[in-house]
């Protein structure tokens, strides 16, 4: 009873910590590969489409390289949508956290089951909750926790965590229950498909008492077998699951991101050792952490790098290998066999885009929870007597367990706060990887969002150096050079992003955008038509499209009403520049001189928008207005040529005294 109760308070009392933790993290923005899944995936704003998301892998991204087949995704963020009405991300992140702590609970019950079965003792339901609740508060989880579109990693984790439990209970076993939240599972991330080899581990080692060494000592064949005939039903429905996805949904030539054609099998291996240990470095002192970890190919086997993490492997290795032969310290062994294996489809002979990732390591990072808490149970349990003789060290382990939980926590709310901020989270990536081209565009843009744009153009020549044949960056120089005032240089930016990835339709559009700036209308239809045809699920796409055959055909108080509608609906500062134009188009200064402040109302900084203002006060001949409002143009934007001229025709007005 003493146990129950005191088992209970501390679940209320770590559930309170975990909850303090991420309390600063449910507002944080989309980042990153969010924007082709979810922000601009059209398909999830309609629970209609929830059949389809099974049937179709171009409804999971509007990116033809990125796609995968992962239909629970889509379909939790289609309900998520669905909830908040919008994209609104604290649904989303809501979402993620209920189920990260479902998660945590089956956790408990797996880890207790395991301590039980390997050595019974009256403290193995302590033990399970203090291994569950520090994987909860464990800094790196927020790596993953707070990047919305990897609900992928921590969703599938959960099933694989679901699925062993449900195979511990008879009944559900029975029915093979487990097998249902397997098939979910891998239907949320291909690594789901790594719970075959882990339950195969699993009754190797707890139900037939298998030792690792046995292999080589081709003792207890039959244990083998009789291992194999008990997970013969996940095995044979992952291998069909499998070949079946890949033959029927996975892309069969997606386009490569430009920093990954240059990866040769052997050196991306060899270069996961060090990765491996990067993993492991995090796991023990968790402070090492990037949203894009900057890792170069090492290309040598004598590198000291190379060697110094083959031999922290190799030690692993020989340590489950040690482990498996004695029945208590068996969790060892099977945590670190469960490491490896959930790494393995990343970290292994198939070379990834991303040579790390800091968000892949929660489902391999369960395995190594259960080892270390394994051995700190048997550490304790074997010294209980001398522990419990003495006062320090009675409450000395207690006061630490709890610091070591604490501290995570306080990493954890530190962590939220990075990915509150697009500027801190890319500053941090960018200073942490000089090398890595994606890191330092991204620092870049959120430089170029500031108004900063000599900083940011110095950023984006780095990354052309690193990736001269991306899109993305050609993309954003190109926005980078057209607000700088260099219109030919934008669009053979444009141009280039266009050639060098076809597929990329974030090309199409922000070239649509300039086109449409420079009223070539004609030609920017063209290329929202290819976008469309590319992805035809790219909901910006799809609006600037209809938007633009609308102005192509309307006449001016037409194209007013619609875009008084489109403020309406999107009252942001680009919707109301445009209102602001059609008015001073339909000789409507007063109207275009509000709609102008509302845009620098919600856009300070917005030197087209002075620009606008200076031209309707031109109009009016209101001069000294107009004076003002051209000279915090060319303020914010010293190479706005247009507004220095605007200004010019002010100042020359107001001296003939017109």
């Amino acid at each position: 009873m003493q146990n129950k109760n005191l088992l209970l308070g501390l679940t209320v009392f770590f559930l309170l910590v975990l909850c303090i933790a991420y309390s600063n993290h449910f507002d944080n923005d989309f980042h990153f590969d969010d924007s082709h899944t979810i922000e601009n995936n059209e398909y999830i704003q309609d629970l209609n489409n929830i059949p389809l998301f099974f049937t179709d892998v171009v409804t999971f991204s509007t990116l033809p390289g990125n796609r995968s087949y992962r239909p629970v995704v889509t379909t939790l963020n289609a309900i998520d949508y669905w909830i908040g009405g919008g994209l609104k991300p604290f649904f989303f992140h809501l979402s993620i956290f209920l189920w990260y702590i479902v998660q945590g609970i089956l956790m408990f019950f797996m880890f207790r089951k395991i301590f039980n079965i390997s050595f019974k003792h009256e403290w193995n339901s302590i033990f399970a909750l203090f291994g569950s609740v520090w994987f909860m508060l464990h800094t790196a989880n927020a790596e993953t926790i707070n990047y919305i579109i990897s609900r992928s990693d921590s969703f599938s984790t959960l099933c694989v965590v679901a699925s062993l439990l449900l195979f511990q209970i008879s009944f559900a076993r029975r029915w093979h229950l487990y097998l249902l939240t397997m098939i979910l599972g891998i239907c949320t991330k291909e690594t789901g498909v790594m719970f075959a080899p882990i339950l195969f581990l699993y009754i190797l080692l707890f139900e037939e008492k298998f030792s690792l060494t046995d292999m080589f000592l081709l003792k207890k064949r039959q244990s083998l077998i009789r291992a194999l005939i008990k997970a013969a039903p996940s095995i044979v429905v992952t291998i069909g699951l499998f070949a079946f996805l890949q033959c029927y949904f996975v892309p069969k030539s997606p386009t490569l991101v430009a920093s990954t054609q240059s990866h040769s099998i052997f050196h991306y291996f060899i270069t996961q050792w060090y990765v491996i240990a990067h993993y492991i470095g995090n796991f023990a002192i968790p402070l090492n952490f990037s949203v894009d970890p900057d890792f170069q190919l090492i290309k040598t086997l004598s590198d000291r790098k190379i060697l110094l993490s083959l031999g922290l492997i190799l030690s692993m290795v020989s340590v489950a290998f040690w482990t498996s032969r004695y029945e208590k310290f068996r969790p060892i062994s099977f945590g670190i066999l469960w490491f490896f294996v959930a790494l393995a489809p990343t970290s292994s002979f198939r070379p990834f885009g991303q040579i790390a990732n800091d968000h892949r390591t929660f489902f391999p990072y369960v395995g190594l929870m259960l080892s270390s808490v394994c051995f700190i149970r048997m550490m304790i349990v074997k010294y209980r007597l001398h522990i419990q003789a003495h006062y320090l060290l009675k409450y000395g382990i207690s006061t630490l367990i709890i610091l070591i939980l604490l501290a995570n926590a306080y990493g954890v709310h530190q962590r939220n706060e990075i990915w509150g901020s697009d500027e801190l989270l890319w500053k941090e990536a960018a200073a942490k990887g000089p090398g890595n081209g994606r890191a330092l565009m991204n620092h870049g843009l959120t430089l170029m969002r500031s108004g900063n744009y000599d900083e940011a153009h110095e950023y984006f020549k780095k990354t052309l150096e690193l990736l001269p044949y991306w899109a993305f960056i050609h993309v954003n120089m190109g926005i980078l050079r057209n607000a700088m005032g260099h219109q030919k240089e934008a669009e053979r930016y444009f141009l280039n992003a266009i050639r060098y990835q076809p597929d990329i339709v974030e090309g199409y559009y922000y070239y649509a955008e300039w086109l449409k700036g420079q009223n070539r209308l004609g030609e920017a239809k063209q290329q929202l038509e290819e976008g469309a045809r590319i992805s035809p699920g790219h909901t910006k796409i799809k609006h600037f499209l209809q938007t633009l055959t609308f102005e192509m055909t309307a006449d001016i108080k037409e194209k007013i009403i619609h875009q008084v509608e489109m403020v309406e609906e999107n009252p942001d500062a680009e919707e109301y520049l445009n209102l602001s134009l059609l008015y001073y188009n339909n000789g409507q200064f007063i109207e275009c001189i509000e709609a102008c402040k509302k845009s620098i109302e919600l856009k300070p900084d917005y030197a087209l928008a002075y620009n606008n203002l200076c031209s309707a006060y031109n109009a009016l001949k209101e001069w000294d207005k107009a004076i003002e409002a051209c000279e915090k143009a060319v303020k914010i934007d010293p190479d706005f040529q247009r507004a220095s001229n605007n200004m010019k025709l002010a100042i020359d007005n107001k001296a003939k005294g017109e």
